[in-house]
């Protein structure tokens, strides 16, 4: 019996704590891992009606101006916008990305076009002129708040890892889808008025999704005027529908909501001019969420500018205007390198002169080739144990590779004069300045009857022979001094630096490529070296074109589009800027 009663007591114990462990492991609950507020996942590519921007820049102050775009019928991108799905944002995701004006510089000029700055007064122009306007550099632009607020969350996508990258697809995407023809498609033209129903039709028959519609409304008149228009895209950046994207409404935010902040029963104008105001200069107030900033705006005495006003105005309205979304249901080296007029990427080109040179004589442009040698000392050495290179003294200076006269679409011509011979001598008073300008980089350790002045004189002979047809090029003397005046006029090292481009990065072909050509003012041509063994293209040379009268021209003349790269390097892939050799 005592037994029995300690066995009873002993499965009483057993039984409670068993209970007791199971309430506990119930009502625990398992930790979960923190949300990155960071993350996302959509983009919205948003474009703006200039006129209604204006005329809402110009309602917040009558004295503003605006610096319209000189294309008076295109939209212009006002931005980019990583989403999460359910939430608002994200933005300002990382503070240590600072805007970098610089590697910009080579799509400037395409900025002004598709992604105008249009709140920034111009100083210098009139009302409608922004061929001269460079607001890349303040740190008040579109391009500074949109980067800094929009591009530093876009940087987890590689398509989007850089300003250089952000910019110029937001570029690419204006051009593709910009509003202005897919309205134009539907028939709907400038100057007319339809309703909200007719916009998301007109999208969805040209780019077979759902698009957000966003409006301004006239203080006077209470006109809706057409503002925006918003489409998205995956993180593949494919387009998609914007199936669940709304604004948040004071209150309750359950109620699903149409794609547009528009009233769908009043028509939207879509005007060819910025309405007039209309409205007295006292009137000047706004509604802000935020006490401290509405206290900025409105206070007489606040030393904060009209223009930085409005600005801090626009982030308090981007806030409150961001997106809550849900998901919705539903190699050649050629020395006688002519561009032709498509040039393919192939993996496996080389550097042999693989292509034939047209017999004749006649040619009609000069092609300057100027080599990165720290490449050139790469493709030299890599698979050899004898070669060695000879680097010029200045460690960061491109070198020259050659002139060629050459004929539009073909090789060559070369060779022009078997009875030509080459005069070292004739070189005595510029040798100093070819040994660093105009290097000849190989050398190994096997060689023992090396001359100095091969390079130079395979040069003259293949090439120099055909330039003598032209007076200011007919001699070893005015043809090695053309080419070092080039070479000190066209440094192109400086010139990649002026976009932010540095030996030792990596960085897109467009990029590479928009930054000479905004700084030469004409098209270049750029050659890559691939190494298979790597799978990693280098950048090898930069050839840069002249006609007879020794002016620079575009090395691309007959291309169909002259705004792409001309290039035999890989669009897909970052092209490897060696670092110079200490």
């Amino acid at each position: 019996m005592g037994m029995s009663k300690r066995t009873a007591l002993l499965s009483a114990v057993i039984v409670t704590f068993g209970l007791g462990t199971l309430y506990l492991g119930l009502n625990m609950k398992t930790p979960r891992p923190p949300k990155d507020p960071n993350s996302w996942d959509i983009l919205i590519f948003t474009q703006t009606w200039p006129n209604t921007l204006c005329y809402s820049w110009k309602k917040s102050n009558p004295a503003h101006t605006c610096n319209l775009p000189s294309d008076k019928n295109i939209w212009t991108v006002h931005g980019i916008w990583p989403t999460k799905l359910g939430t608002v944002g994200p933005g300002f995701c990382n503070k240590s990305l600072v805007f970098n004006p610089a590697s910009i510089y080579g799509i400037k000029d395409k900025l002004n076009q598709y992604w105008t700055d249009i709140e920034i007064p111009p100083s210098n122009t009139t009302e409608g002129n922004s061929t001269t306007v460079d607001t890349s550099h303040k740190k008040e632009s579109i391009y500074f708040h949109e980067w800094e607020k929009h591009g530093t969350c876009a940087v987890t996508l590689p398509a989007l890892d850089s300003e250089f990258k952000y910019f110029y697809q937001g570029i690419e995407w204006s051009e593709k889808y910009n509003m202005r023809d897919v309205l134009d498609k539907s028939n709907i033209k400038i100057n007319s008025t339809f309703h909200v129903d007719d916009y998301w039709k007109a999208v969805k028959s040209v780019l077979k999704t759902n698009a957000w519609i966003e409006c301004e409304t006239k203080h006077d008149s209470k006109e809706q005027l057409l503002a925006e228009i918003r489409i998205c895209f995956d993180k593949t950046l494919k387009l998609i529908d914007c199936d669940g994207i709304m604004k948040p409404r004071k209150g309750s935010m359950k109620k699903s909501h149409a794609l547009t902040n528009c009233d769908t029963k009043k028509p939207i104008l879509y005007l060819d001019h910025v309405p007039e105001l209309n409205i007295s200069t006292n009137t000047n107030s706004t509604n802000s969420n935020s006490t401290s900033t509405d206290a900025i705006l409105t206070n007489p005495n606040s030393t904060v500018d009209e223009h930085s006003k409005h600005r801090l105005k626009r982030k308090v309205s981007d806030h409150l205007d961001e997106w809550i979304t849900k998901s919705p249901r539903q190699f050649n080296r050629s020395h006688s390198y002519q561009p032709r007029p498509s040039t393919s990427y192939n993996q496996n080109l080389n550097r042999s002169n693989s292509y034939p040179y047209i017999p004749r004589k006649e040619w009609d442009i000069l092609v300057f080739s100027q080599s990165w040698p720290y490449t050139f000392c790469h493709t030299w050495t890599v698979n050899s144990n004898t070669h060695t290179c000879n680097l010029p003294a200045n460690r960061n200076q491109w070198t020259i590779h050659g002139i060629w006269p050459s004929k539009i679409g073909a090789f060559g011509p070369a060779y022009c004069n078997n009875q030509t011979t080459f005069n070292l001598n004739a070189l005595n008073t510029i040798i100093p300045e070819l040994k660093n300008r105009w290097t000849e980089i190989k050398e190994s350790k096997t060689w023992t009857r090396k001359q100095e002045g091969e390079l130079w004189k395979h040069e003259w002979i293949k090439h120099g022979t055909c330039s003598k047809s032209l007076s200011t090029l007919d001699s070893e003397l005015k043809y090695f001094n053309q080419g070092l005046e080039w070479s000190k006029q066209y440094v192109l090292s400086d010139l990649l630096e002026q976009g932010g481009i540095k030996p030792n990065g990596s960085y897109p072909i467009t990029q590479i490529w928009h930054t000479l050509r905004t700084g030469l003012g004409k098209n270049p041509h750029i050659d890559c070296y691939y190494e298979s063994r790597t799978n990693k293209p280098y950048i090898d040379e930069v050839r840069i074109c002249f006609n007879k009268s020794l002016a620079l021209i575009d090395c691309d003349p007959f291309r169909r589009n002259t705004n792409k790269p001309s290039t035999n390097c890989p669009l897909d892939k970052e092209i490897f800027y060696i670092g110079a050799v200490v």
